[in-house]
């Protein structure tokens, strides 16, 4: 196929890129506001005005879109709303009809499963929507703008929901564990029990390239999570295994980490490592006969062990 990918600069389109190229596949790579090229679109600097742009490429099949505003969490730019909503809604919105113009087969939109409620019971494609930040809000209005923008057209859309992505060059939370896990002194995480999904990015690059081929995949809505589902405490002790060292995990009250980093600005951070969200992917198994590589577990510890 060939393949129009945005996002392809960030931690999940360079795993995506390759794996694509891996397989065959002819990408063009979507570049805002640069120099177009071989294999290269140059495309507005803002997307939501890529309705008018002149040099839309040739023969375009599918589309992988997981370009997408995303600040830091706890920044003043990730309670943006408006901000987030002109580039996660309204340049997907843009792109999608620009893709229902052009004819392209398939189109995919990479959302996130925080449009969902956090909840210690397992969650589907059926459970309360609640978004749970300004991003994810813009997300799951991206989602309804991609439909729309679809709806009447010979083009199919898919999207995918993931969890938080872990894999070499990642950032956030889980790539903020590992780091404190390469640290040779024990850690007061012990207490952390509440329990959450995550993916590993090569198994989230494989529900995509599903998501772009498979037929069973249009008009669909898919969670991406791998199992199982694990605490906070869980995944230090796993990183720390790749690393081939002992968890050396303190238990102080969370409650007690949340004021202290609260002082610091992180208190966010520290809240989420104690909410649990556990996800149910089995749509997306049984639909596209997905499944991750490895467990949750012995992915991360991968992560730490090809670092070393």
């Amino acid at each position: 196929l060939r393949i129009l990918l945005t996002g392809s600069s960030g931690f999940i389109g360079r795993h995506l890129e390759a794996a694509l190229a891996a397989g065959g596949h002819d990408i063009v790579v979507l570049r805002r506001g640069g120099p177009g090229g071989d294999g290269v679109f140059a495309a507005p600097a803002n997307l939501a005005d890529i309705e008018t742009a002149a040099n839309w490429p040739r023969g375009i099949d599918a589309i992988a879109h997981l370009a997408a505003a995303n600040p830091e969490r706890g920044t003043a730019d990730a309670a943006d709303f408006a901000a987030l909503a002109a580039v996660n809604r309204d340049g997907t919105a843009a792109l999608a009809r620009r893709a229902a113009r052009e004819g392209v087969r398939r189109m995919v939109f990479v959302s996130t499963a925080n449009v969902h409620a956090a909840s210690p019971d397992p969650v589907d494609e059926s459970s309360l929507i609640a978004p749970q930040s300004a991003y994810a809000r813009s997300k799951h209005e991206g989602e309804h703008a991609f439909w729309q923008a679809l709806s009447g057209s010979a083009s199919t859309g898919c999207v995918l929901r993931p969890v938080p992505v872990f894999g070499p060059g990642g950032r956030g939370g889980i790539a903020a564990l590992a780091k404190l896990a390469r640290m040779p002194v024990p850690l007061p995480l012990g207490g952390f029990a509440a329990s959450r999904s995550l993916v590993a990015v090569d198994d989230l690059v494989q529900a995509i390239v599903l998501a772009l081929t498979a037929e069973q995949a249009a008009g669909e809505t898919f969670l991406v999570a791998g199992d199982p589902p694990l605490s906070t405490a869980a995944i230090v002790t796993a990183l720390r295994h790749g690393l081939g060292r002992p968890p050396r995990l303190i238990r102080v009250p969370p409650a007690l980490l949340r004021k202290l980093a609260g002082l610091a600005g992180r208190e966010a951070m520290v809240a989420t490592l104690d909410t649990p969200f556990i996800v149910d992917a089995g749509h997306l198994r049984h639909t596209l006969g997905w499944a991750p590589a490895l467990s949750t577990p012995d992915a991360l510890a991968a992560m730490t062990t090809d670092a070393r």
